[in-house]
């Protein structure tokens, strides 16, 4: 009895497993985010560990000047990724002067196979929603 509690136990583990392969297997890769021709983010999925992971890359863009330019870029980690349906969401922890050592958290809503939209839901509410597309 125990060993057939066992064998049933391991293979919905298996299962479970497969299926969040599969889940996160449409989100893996390199997708960008631009205004204007401008990069705003890329968000770089991978799944080699069996679980959904990556990086993000952020750029500040200011108009200071009279054109717009790219000021700064921040690479972080993806926190805590989890995919729900069509969306995926993440933390980062942020380090900026006005607000050190904070979490961000974002929601990427998929729009398409390739496109979805990225918004920081807790940065304000001027926070942007930007179009992401993803490579090929």
């Amino acid at each position: 009895m125990k060993r057939n509690l066992l064998i049933v136990l391991t293979a919905l583990a298996l299962v479970a497993t497969v299926q969040a392969q599969a889940t996160s297997q449409g989100w893996v890769g390199i997708w960008h985010a631009d205004v204007g021709g401008l990069p705003t983010s890329t968000l770089t999925l991978a799944n080699d560990t069996g679980a959904l992971g990556g990086t993000v890359v952020l750029d500040m863009v200011s108009d200071e000047g009279g054109t717009p330019h790219v000021t700064e870029s921040e690479a972080h980690l993806l926190v805590n990724p989890a995919v729900a349906g069509d969306t995926l969401t993440f933390q980062v922890k942020m380090r900026r002067r006005d607000r050190e050592g904070w979490t961000a958290s974002f929601e990427v809503k998929r729009t398409s196979p390739d496109k979805a939209t990225i918004h920081c839901v807790n940065c304000g509410a001027g926070a942007p929603v930007l179009q992401l597309v993803k490579d090929h």
